[in-house]
C-alpha cells in the first residue's frame, strides 16, 4: 500500500520511530503529538472523492458514523490500555457509547474553551503539548465486511478528526495523522477479513498541529466528520482532474480530465482504458470521451461546444461518468464527477468569472452548530445555503479551514462562491519573521501538507473560485512554497492570502484581500491597487452592529476594482449549554449560574465547587448591591488549592474593583481599585497550604486593606479612599476584567466554598470565631444547591465569538435587513424628474449572466397604513442593464397626507430556497404630502388650569389631570379619561447599554468612558420650576435641572424642559440640553432624547416609522417606512450579550397602548423604541436579565448614534455629538379608544 504522507514524506519518514510489526502505542507518544513534521504516517495520497454512482455506491461503501464506544481520560497515558487489542472488553465502567460524527466539548465530555488570539494550550511553546493535562479519547466499534470485497482493496476514509490520533484494525497498528479538516485515508485491506472487524482510535485534544488550528472559534476534538469504509478494484481510478477551459469569447470549452490510474502490489493486468460520458444538466448525453493509460495516467479531451455556463447566478452542473476498463474491455469501475463549466481569472485588474466582472457578495462561514459544534451536519449546511440565497449572499470564505464536503455539493449545485482557506492560523505566533512558525523549517512539511490536501480534494468543485493560503499566520517561507506548488500543480484559480501583516496580501496573491477597513481607505486602496480587492474580512457584525455597510457598497458599486468582500461572520459561533443555577443564601436572590463544566464535590461542610483552570467559573448578576464605591469591603471564602500549579487562582473578583485571589502558587492577593489605581495587600500563603481547607478573607474599612487566613491576620497594607466604581461583573473564579479577549493561560484551578462579598469590614474578632454572617452578606454561594433550568447559549470566557449576521440557532438578526438591501443585485431607484412623484421608478440589474424573468415587481403607495393604490406586473432587464418602468401614477391626495411608494422585486416562482413572493429588493420612495397620519387629538373642553401645592404642581383639564414633581422635575402622573398613563418622567435619555462594538478593545471602548464619567448612573437635580399660565388657555411648566452621576465630579448635563399643556390634554415639549465638563470631551453621546416609564399594562408598542425590525441612523435602508405594531416584548433583540436594541429612526410618532388602543402617544421628529429591560448592562446572559417591575420603557430620542462596525468606529454623520448644544421638541398625548394609532381616523 501507498505510504507517502504529505509533501515531500515518504514511508522511511513517516516511520521513523516504530518498528515495522509494532501494534501499541509508541514507546513515546509525544514524539509523534511534538513533532510537526510527522503529520501522518500510513495514509494514502490526497487525492479528489471519486464515487461510484447508484447500486454501485450501496455496494461499495460502508458509513462508519453512528454508535462508538469511547473513554476519555485526562492523559495520554491514563487512556485505557490496550483497548485497540481484539480481545478488550468496553463493557467495563469508564466506557459509554457516543455517536460519531460529534465533538467531545458539544457531548459534554469535555471542557469547552473559546479563544480568539491566544493559544489554548499552556504553555504555549510549539511544538510541545501541555503535559499535566492533554484530554485523550478511545474510540471503538465494529465494521461488518461483505464477503464479496474479499479479493478487492478496502480503504478508510476519516474526513475530520482532531487533533493528533492513531489508528488499529482488529488489533494492528494502521498509522496516525495530525490534521484535521482535510481527509485521512488508509489502505486497510491487509488489516481486514470478511465477517466482523474492530475499529479503534486514540485522539488526543492536543498536537503539534494544534498550534496550526488557533482560530478564533470555540476549540473542538474528536471525530467531527464522517468516517467511511470503501472498496475499489485492485486497479482503481485513484485520482481525476477536471478542468473546462473557456475559448476567449468564453462560448465552447475544452474539457481535459486527468485520470490517475493505481495498482496494488501484485497487480499485472495491462494498460486500462478510461472511457467519459458528459451528461448536461437534464441527464441528456452530450459527449463521448475515451483514453489509454500511459504510465499510470490517462487524459481525456474533448470540445464542448457553447455548455451552459456554472456561474453564481447559473449553477449548471454537468455530469461525468468515467468508467475504468480493463485490458479486454470489461468495466471494473465507474464513478461519477459533477463538472461546472466556467472560468475564473484575474484580467484587466479584474477578478472575472466567464469574462464577467464578479460582485464577492459574501461571509465568513466557520462550521460551527449549538449542538454539534465543529460537526456540520447536513441539515444545517442546507439551512446555511438557504438563508444565504434570501439575503443575497453568493459567496463564502471557508474561514478558517476547509469545510465539510457536502458543502461543496451544495455550493455547486446551489451557485455558491467559494474561497477555500486551508486549515492554518497561527495567530499568536504571527509575527513574521521574529515569531512566525511560516519562517520555521521544521513547521513546512505542516503547511504543505494541509494546503495540498485541500486542493487535491476540491480541486473539481466549480463552486471553489480561490484558493486561499490561511489566515492570520503572518507571511513567511511557507506561503511562498504552498503557492508555488499551487502555481504548478493547480493554476486554474487565483491565489489569495490572509494575513494581518501585510494587510490581506502577498506578493504571490493575485487578489488582494484588505481586513477591516474603512469605506474610506476601501476607496483609496481601489483607486491606488493593481490587483483586485476583495475584502477577507470586513463589517464586522458583532451584536448590535453592521453600520456603515452601504458606505462599502457604494464603494463597490463605483470602483471596479473593489469587488466585494466576505463580512465577519456568518453564524455566531455560541454552544449550547446545561443552565446550571446555585442560589444567593443572603436573602438578598443574587443570581448566579455554572460556566464552562464545573465539578461539584464535597466541601469543607456541604458541597463545592472544583474548577479546572479550563474556563470553568460562576457567572453572578451585576446586582446595584454590588457596585461597591463607599470605604468599605469584604471579600470572604472557604479554598482549597490544587496542585500543580497552573498559573491562576482567582478566587472572587468584580472586575478589579474588588479581587480576591492567589497571585502565584506561594501569595495571596487581595486588591481593590481606588483613585485610578489598583491598592493591594499580599501575604505569603501558610505552611500545609496546598490541597487542604482554608477560610481565605480580604477586608478594607477605609485606613487599610488586611489579609486573613483561617482567621488569622497575614498582612496589611494602608490605604484611605473611595473604591472606584467599575461596570464589571462579579465573578467566582473569574476576574471579568482582565480574562477577557487576550488572556494567555488557564483561569482558575482549584476548589472554592461559601463565597461572601459584605459592604463592611469583618474584624479580625470576628473572622478568628470562625463567624459566618451570611445574612449580613451582599450574596452568599454556598454551592450546596444546584438546579438545571434548562439550557442556554454560551459564548464562554469572552463574546469574540457572538459576531455573527444570524444567531447559532440561525435566526437572522435585524441587521440583516440591512444586508439583504445593500447587496441586493437589483436596484430599484429614483430616475430624475418627477420619477416616482408620477410613478416612475429606475430598475437596474446587477446580474452578470442572467435578467430578472424569476421576477415580478410588486408595488403600492401607503398611507400611514392604509395602501391606497398597489399591483404587480412582469419584470424584464437584462443582465447588467438599467430600465425605466412606468406604474401607475400615485392617485390624488386631497388630505395632503404623507405617502410612499414602495417597489419590491419578489420571486415569480417557489425556487428550494424561498417561497414565491419573496422579497429580494425594494424601493422606497415619498410621493407627496406632509401631514403626518396619526390619531386624532382628544377634543379640547376649555383651558388647561394649574395649581400648586408644595412640591407638587397639578394641570387639569376636561378629563385629565397631569401630576408634577418639583423636586424630581418630572411628570409623575398622567390621568386621561380616568386611566393612568406614566409611572414617571419624561427623563433625560442619554445613555444606552453599550453594544458589542462599544465594549471591544479592539474598537474604541466607548463603554467604559461613559460608565467612568457615570453615564450609566445620572441623577437629575432641579435647579428651578416656573408655571406660566398662557394666554391661549395653555399652561407651561418650565424645569431647570442639571443631570449628573452622584460620585462623579466634573462631567453633568444642563438642561431645560418646557411642558406646555392646552386644553384636549396635549403635551408640547420642548427640551434644551447641553453636555458639561468632560461629558463634552467623548466621541460621542449615545443619545440624546427623552425617556417615559409607562405602566405596563399597555404592552403594545406602535409607530409610524422605519421598521418592522430595529434600525439605526447607518443602518436604516433595509427597513421601510410604515406603520408598525408589536407587544413589547416583541421589541426585545436577544443578544446573546445584552445590548441596548429596538431603536427605530424616522420615527412620525410612537404609542405605547392597552388591548382597546388607550394608551400614550409621543410625535416629532423622533428615534423611538420601547423596552421592558432598562438594565440590560447588568446581566451577563439574557436568563439573568431582570424586567421593569410594572413599566415599560418609552424612549423618544432627538438623536441616536449608530452602531459602527468593530473596529471601525461609528463615522462623524452617524454620531450624536457631545460638543454641542440640543433643541428639540416633541409631543405627549393620550389616547383613547375613539381613535386609531394607523390612520389617525377614528374607529368605527
Amino acid at each position: 500500500m501507498t505510504t507517502a504522507v504529505g509533501l515531500g514524506l515518504t514511508a522511511a519518514d513517516t516511520a521513523t520511530g516504530r518498528a515495522s510489526d509494532a501494534d501499541g502505542l509508541p514507546a513515546d507518544v509525544h514524539s509523534y503529538l511534538e513533532d510537526p513534521e510527522r503529520t501522518g504516517e500510513g495514509q494514502e495520497p490526497p487525492h479528489a472523492r471519486l464515487r461510484p454512482d447508484g447500486p454501485d455506491r450501496e455496494a461499495w461503501e460502508r458509513s462508519l458514523d453512528g454508535r462508538w464506544r469511547f473513554a476519555l481520560a485526562d492523559r495520554p497515558e491514563d487512556a485505557p490500555r490496550g483497548f485497540w487489542k481484539e480481545d478488550y472488553n468496553t463493557a467495563t465502567s469508564g466506557w459509554k457509547s457516543v455517536r460519531v460524527p460529534h465533538t467531545w466539548q458539544t457531548d459534554d465530555l469535555d471542557h469547552p474553551l473559546f479563544r480568539n488570539v491566544q493559544s489554548e494550550m499552556v504553555p504555549d511553546a510549539p511544538p510541545k503539548v501541555p503535559r499535566d493535562l492533554n484530554p485523550t479519547g478511545a474510540y471503538v466499534r465494529t465494521v461488518e465486511v461483505p464477503r464479496d470485497w474479499d479479493g478487492r482493496r478496502q480503504v478508510i476514509r476519516f474526513d475530520g478528526v482532531t487533533s493528533g490520533w492513531f489508528l488499529w484494525i482488529n488489533g494492528r497498528y494502521v498509522g496516525y495523522d495530525q490534521g484535521g479538516y482535510v481527509p485521512a485515508e488508509f489502505d486497510v485491506t491487509d488489516y481486514l477479513h470478511p465477517g466482523t472487524n474492530r475499529v479503534a482510535l486514540q485522539v488526543h485534544r492536543w498536537s503539534a498541529g494544534s498550534y496550526l488550528e488557533d482560530y478564533d472559534q470555540w476549540r473542538y476534538a474528536g471525530i467531527f466528520r464522517s468516517v467511511t469504509l470503501y472498496s475499489t478494484p485492485t486497479t482503481w481510478m485513484r485520482d481525476a482532474y477536471v478542468t473546462t477551459d473557456l475559448d476567449d469569447s468564453y462560448r465552447d470549452a475544452t474539457l481535459r480530465t486527468q485520470v490517475d490510474i493505481a495498482r496494488t502490489p501484485g497487480d499485472t493486468s495491462g494498460p486500462h482504458r478510461v472511457t467519459g460520458v458528459l451528461y448536461d444538466p437534464e441527464g441528456r448525453e452530450v459527449k463521448r470521451l475515451s483514453a489509454e493509460e500511459h504510465n499510470g495516467t490517462a487524459e481525456l479531451t474533448g470540445k464542448v461546444t457553447d455548455p451552459a455556463k456554472w456561474s453564481d447566478e447559473t449553477p449548471d452542473l454537468y455530469a461525468l461518468v468515467l468508467t475504468l476498463r480493463d485490458p479486454g474491455g470489461k468495466a471494473v469501475q465507474t464513478v461519477r464527477q459533477s463538472v461546472g463549466f466556467r472560468e475564473i481569472e484575474v484580467k484587466d485588474k479584474l477578478l472575472k468569472l466567464n469574462g464577467k466582472r464578479v460582485l464577492i457578495r459574501g461571509v465568513n462561514r466557520a462550521e460551527t452548530d449549538p449542538a454539534t459544534g465543529r460537526h456540520a451536519t447536513r441539515a444545517r449546511m442546507e439551512q446555511d445555503i438557504r438563508l444565504m440565497k434570501r439575503l443575497n449572499v453568493n459567496a463564502i470564505r471557508t474561514s478558517h479551514y476547509p469545510s465539510d464536503p457536502y458543502l461543496y455539493e451544495l455550493a455547486d449545485r446551489e451557485g455558491i462562491l467559494i474561497d477555500d482557506e486551508m486549515e492554518i492560523e497561527t495567530h499568536s505566533h504571527e509575527s513574521c519573521p521574529r515569531d512566525c512558525l511560516a519562517e520555521r523549517p521544521e513547521w513546512r512539511k505542516a503547511f504543505l501538507d494541509r494546503h495540498r490536501g485541500m486542493v487535491e480534494r476540491d480541486k473539481n468543485h466549480p463552486s471553489v473560485i480561490l484558493w486561499d493560503t490561511g489566515n492570520e499566520a503572518g507571511l513567511g517561507k511557507a506561503h511562498f512554497a504552498m503557492a508555488e506548488w499551487t502555481k504548478q500543480r493547480e493554476p486554474t484559480r487565483p491565489l489569495y492570502h490572509q494575513s494581518n501583516w501585510p494587510d490581506g496580501d502577498a506578493p504571490f496573491a493575485d487578489v488582494a484581500g484588505p481586513r477591516y477597513p474603512t469605506p474610506a481607505s476601501l476607496e483609496s486602496k481601489a483607486k491606488s491597487f493593481t490587483k483586485p480587492i476583495v475584502m477577507g474580512e470586513y463589517a464586522h457584525a458583532m451584536g448590535n452592529s453592521l453600520g456603515n455597510f452601504r458606505e462599502f457598497w457604494e464603494v463597490m458599486r463605483s470602483q471596479p476594482r473593489a469587488q466585494g468582500g466576505f463580512i465577519w461572520d456568518w453564524a455566531e459561533q455560541n454552544i449550547r449549554r446545561p443552565l446550571i443555577t446555585t442560589p444567593d443564601s443572603s436573602g438578598n436572590g443574587v443570581a448566579a449560574s455554572l460556566s464552562g463544566k464545573p465539578e461539584v464535590v464535597d466541601g469543607k461542610s456541604g458541597k463545592a465547587l472544583y474548577l479546572s483552570g479550563l474556563d470553568d467559573f460562576v457567572e453572578v448578576y451585576r446586582d446595584p448591591s454590588l457596585d461597591l464605591t463607599g470605604t468599605a469591603v469584604t471579600l470572604d471564602a472557604q479554598v482549597k488549592p490544587a496542585a500543580p500549579w497552573t498559573g491562576d487562582f482567582t478566587i472572587v473578583s468584580k472586575g478589579d474593583q474588588y479581587v480576591l485571589r492567589m497571585k502565584d502558587e506561594d501569595t495571596l492577593e487581595f486588591t481593590i481599585t481606588s483613585q485610578g489605581g489598583p491598592r493591594t495587600v499580599t501575604a505569603h500563603v501558610p505552611e500545609g497550604w496546598t490541597g487542604a481547607w482554608h477560610r481565605v478573607t480580604g477586608t478594607y474599612d477605609g485606613t487599610a486593606l488586611r489579609l486573613f487566613a483561617d482567621g488569622k491576620q497575614l498582612a496589611e497594607t494602608a490605604w484611605s479612599g473611595r473604591i472606584d466604581y467599575t461596570g464589571f461583573d462579579l465573578g467566582v473564579g473569574r476576574n471579568n476584567d482582565a480574562m477577557e479577549d487576550g488572556w494567555t493561560g488557564r483561569t482558575a484551578k482549584g476548589t472554592i466554598d461559601r463565597v461572601r462579598v459584605y459592604d463592611t469590614a469583618l474584624g479580625a474578632d470576628r473572622l478568628a470565631e470562625d463567624e459566618d454572617p451570611e445574612r449580613d452578606a451582599l450574596i452568599a454561594l454556598d454551592f450546596d444547591e444546584f438546579t438545571r433550568e434548562g439550557s442556554y447559549l454560551s459564548y464562554g470566557l469572552y463574546e469574540s465569538g457572538v459576531d455573527g449576521l444570524v444567531t447559532a440557532d440561525r435566526t437572522p438578526e435585524p441587521e440583516t435587513a440591512q444586508l439583504a438591501w445593500v447587496q441586493a443585485p437589483i436596484r430599484i431607484t429614483a430616475p430624475s424628474g418627477d420619477g416616482p412623484r408620477a410613478g416612475k421608478v429606475t430598475v437596474t440589474n446587477e446580474r452578470a449572466f442572467t435578467g430578472t424573468s424569476d421576477l415580478k415587481l410588486r408595488w403600492k403607495v401607503t398611507e400611514g397604513a392604509k395602501t391606497v393604490a398597489g399591483g404587480t406586473r412582469a419584470l424584464d432587464v437584462g443582465p447588467g442593464a438599467a430600465e425605466d418602468i412606468q406604474l401607475p401614477a400615485p392617485p390624488a391626495n386631497p388630505g395632503g397626507y404623507e405617502r410612499h411608494l414602495i417597489v419590491q422585486a419578489v420571486t415569480a416562482r417557489t425556487t428550494d430556497w424561498a417561497k414565491a413572493g419573496h422579497v429580494v429588493s425594494f424601493g422606497q420612495f415619498a410621493v407627496g404630502g406632509d401631514t403626518v397620519p396619526e390619531p386624532a387629538a382628544r377634543p379640547g373642553g376649555g383651558p388647561a388650569r394649574a395649581t400648586e401645592s408644595g412640591d407638587t404642581v397639578r394641570v387639569t383639564g376636561d378629563g385629565f389631570r397631569y401630576t408634577f414633581d418639583r423636586k424630581k422635575g418630572t411628570l409623575t402622573s398622567m390621568r386621561a379619561d380616568g386611566r393612568e398613563l406614566l409611572r414617571s418622567g419624561p427623563e433625560l435619555d442619554a445613555w444606552r447599554a453599550p453594544i458589542s462594538n462599544e465594549r471591544s478593545d479592539w474598537g474604541t471602548a466607548e463603554g467604559k468612558r461613559w460608565r467612568t464619567l457615570g453615564l450609566d448612573r445620572l441623577r437629575t437635580t432641579v435647579d428651578g420650576v416656573a408655571v406660566t399660565p398662557g394666554d391661549d388657555g395653555t399652561v407651561t411648566v418650565s424645569v431647570r435641572s442639571t443631570a449628573a452621576a452622584p460620585d462623579v465630579t466634573g462631567a453633568s448635563f444642563g438642561q431645560t424642559v418646557a411642558y406646555r399643556v392646552d386644553g384636549a390634554g396635549q403635551v408640547r415639549i420642548r427640551h434644551q440640553v447641553e453636555a458639561r465638563g468632560d461629558f463634552r470631551t467623548l466621541s460621542y453621546l449615545p443619545r440624546i432624547g427623552l425617556k417615559l416609564r409607562v405602566p405596563q399594562r399597555y404592552s403594545t408598542f406602535r409607530w409610524y416609522g422605519r421598521g418592522p425590525v430595529e434600525n439605526v441612523n447607518d443602518r436604516k435602508d433595509g427597513t421601510p417606512m410604515g406603520v408598525w405594531s408589536s407587544p413589547v416584548r416583541d421589541q426585545y433583540v436577544e443578544y446573546l450579550k445584552p445590548q441596548d436594541h429596538g431603536n427605530h429612526d424616522d420615527v412620525r410618532w410612537a404609542s405605547l397602548t392597552d388591548g382597546r388602543r388607550r394608551g400614550l402617544l409621543v410625535s416629532g421628529d423622533l428615534q423611538a423604541g420601547a423596552t421592558a429591560y432598562d438594565q440590560l448592562d447588568r446581566a451577563a446572559y439574557p436568563h439573568f436579565l431582570k424586567r421593569n417591575d410594572g413599566w415599560n420603557t418609552l424612549h423618544a430620542d432627538h438623536a441616536v448614534t449608530g452602531v459602527g462596525d468593530t473596529p471601525n468606529p461609528v463615522r462623524d454623520q452617524y454620531r450624536v455629538r457631545a460638543d454641542r448644544a440640543y433643541d428639540y421638541t416633541l409631543t405627549l398625548r393620550p389616547l383613547g379608544p375613539g381613535t386609531t394609532a394607523h390612520t389617525g381616523r377614528s374607529s368605527d
